[in-house]
């Protein structure tokens, strides 16, 4: 199997979206509100009522936090990217503007390619 390693990876911070650039030439595209909602930590997951742990544990039901912040907006800076690096040659990694970590492999990112999407330039 190749190594799955992208030519090039932006942050379009006026669209509010990441872009991984592949070696054939075609994009992924992923709004960042969806690439954190997606987010898989085992935190992210029980937030979401995933058992991070299938098979080991069952997961416990999520606690509603309340949220000080706007309802509808929250705290946009979870939404925000500060920082980006390379998790070893197979994953993505990203700090988000509340300082959470996330990790999403290439292989992630790949699966989000659309197939009718040209490729890149």
């Amino acid at each position: 199997m190749a190594e799955l390693l992208p030519r090039a990876v932006n942050v379009n911070r006026t669209e509010g979206s990441l872009s991984v650039v592949w070696p054939d030439g075609t994009t992924t595209t992923v709004p960042l509100m969806e690439l954190r909602q997606a987010c898989p930590c085992a935190t992210c997951a029980e937030a979401r009522g995933e058992n991070p742990h299938p098979g080991l544990l069952e997961a416990p039901l999520p606690v509603k936090s309340r949220s000080r912040g706007l309802p509808l907006l929250g705290d946009v800076r979870k939404f925000q990217i500060s920082g980006l690096h390379h998790v070893g040659r197979y994953a993505l990694g990203v700090t988000w503007g509340d300082n959470h970590q996330s990790i999403y492999s290439w292989a992630f990112l790949a699966e989000r390619r659309r197939p009718d999407a040209p490729p890149a330039v």
